[in-house]
């Protein structure tokens, strides 16, 4: 008895490895899309899209005190993802 070559040969979805870098893009779109983001956020569609061409959330969202909490408010948002609050506050910015 031979057994099927497909089920022995590991894929990416297998190890949930990305095929590139994960973006403020990406974890826009698994937050339902620019306008389900712009409503839960109490901003406007171009805000949101604007921040996708950046490809960062605001620096507001870096202070510790009197900022804003977009990034918190994100990662509970996501679907499938797990990005932290901390993650998706770095994403698009050189460290």
């Amino acid at each position: 008895m031979t057994l099927p070559t497909e089920s022995l040969t590991p894929t990416i979805a297998d190890h949930d490895v990305p095929l590139r870098p994960i973006t403020l893009y990406d974890v826009i779109k698994d937050c339902g899309g620019p306008n389900a983001v712009a409503d839960l956020l109490s901003v406007s569609p171009s805000t949101v899209t604007d921040w996708t061409r950046r490809g960062r959330i605001p620096d507001s969202d870096l202070r510790l005190e009197g900022g804003t909490n977009y990034s918190d408010q994100l990662a509970e948002m996501q679907r499938e993802g797990t990005l932290s609050a901390a993650v998706i506050r770095r994403l698009g910015r050189r460290l």
